[in-house]
């Protein structure tokens, strides 16, 4: 583009067809500003997730009037402490979606891992804040109706599930009644897997981008994974396990890995192999189990914000299958 650019200058100068060459300058210019934009513009892969919510029918009851009480005295942005870290709760407007009200919260959970930030000039300071937090924004539609709640994070998929309880228990008057979240499931292949007699294989691959974020929820085995030094320079684990059970692999950890992965968005493999009680060779596909919404996007900030964030979950919501609600 800049080799364009001079030539262009240079016909002008010579005295030939000068409006040409401003032309092909302006077009050159404008093509540059184009691109310009198109490079301040990052692209994101948007992976939305449906939880069933397990709870008593006095909690959805509880969650709507702790809504409207909030909306109606204007508070409807609370800062707490859950386990040592800060989570800001912004309750919005209830909103229609075909015939039903949905719920939009908004949610940052601070990250502890930036402690100074430093400057042009060499300074290295504290970060301030003002009151506020820093961390990662996490976005949820919730449905008393069928008693679901849906929501995706542009920062570490693996604590999603962890973040929308955290947040649900806050809308409960009967802090003794326990709110349990479930991944609302095409196929049963979790409950096949506990009902299995023997594991023979256990198959995964995973983006370990995220693995060594501070994040209780990651299996030991994960975390050692993503410690070996080989791994520094690369951004995926592939593994096998064959021995499982008696002096190997143990079935309880195995449950455990499945359990985080089948929800764990950087995950694109994650198979058992194993047999029922009747001895039948039985083959588990965890990576197409659970119901999702993926959709790439394309913005100038670094999160997505609250308005598409909205649109996001609409969209989310007005393709779901309700028929795989297993507690509505």
């Amino acid at each position: 583009m800049w080799i364009y650019n001079k030539l262009s200058y240079s016909r002008q100068w010579k005295g030939e067809n000068t409006s040409e060459a401003v032309f092909i300058m302006d077009a050159v210019n404008s093509n540059f500003c184009h691109s310009e934009r198109q490079m301040n513009r990052i692209k994101k892969r948007i992976t939305v997730r449906f939880f069933s919510i397990r709870a008593n029918d006095s909690f959805f009851d509880d969650f709507i009037s702790i809504h409207n009480a909030n909306q109606a005295n204007e508070k409807n942005v609370r800062i707490i402490n859950i386990r040592e870290k800060k989570y800001l709760i912004k309750i919005h407007e209830a909103l229609p979606h075909q015939n039903n009200r949905v719920f939009f919260l908004s949610v940052v959970r601070e990250r502890n891992t930036w402690q100074v930030r430093a400057l042009a000039d060499g300074t290295i300071s504290g970060i301030p804040l003002n009151q506020g937090i820093m961390g990662d924004p996490y976005y949820f539609f919730v449905e008393p109706k069928d008693k679901i709640i849906l929501g995706f994070t542009t920062g570490m998929s693996g604590s999603l599930k962890g973040i929308a309880n955290s947040t649900l228990q806050q809308f409960s008057k009967d802090r003794t009644t326990k709110v349990t979240l479930e991944p609302v499931s095409n196929e049963r292949e979790f409950s096949r897997l506990k009902e299995l007699s023997g594991y023979n294989k256990l198959y995964f691959k995973v983006d370990t981008t995220s693995l060594d974020e501070p994040n209780e929820g990651v299996p030991e085995l994960l975390r050692q994974l993503n410690a070996v030094p080989f791994m520094a320079n690369n951004s995926e684990i592939a593994l096998t396990i064959t021995e499982i059970g008696g002096d190997g692999f143990s079935e309880s950890k195995l449950v455990e890995i499945v359990s985080y992965l089948s929800e764990y968005d950087g995950c694109s493999a994650l198979t058992v192999h194993g047999v029922d009680n009747e001895g039948v060779k039985v083959h588990l596909d965890f990576s197409k189990t659970y119901a999702i919404f993926k959709t790439d996007i394309e913005i100038r900030d670094k999160f997505v914000d609250e308005t598409e964030a909205k649109k996001i979950l609409f969209n989310a919501l007005s393709s779901f299958d309700r028929s795989t609600i297993t507690n509505a």
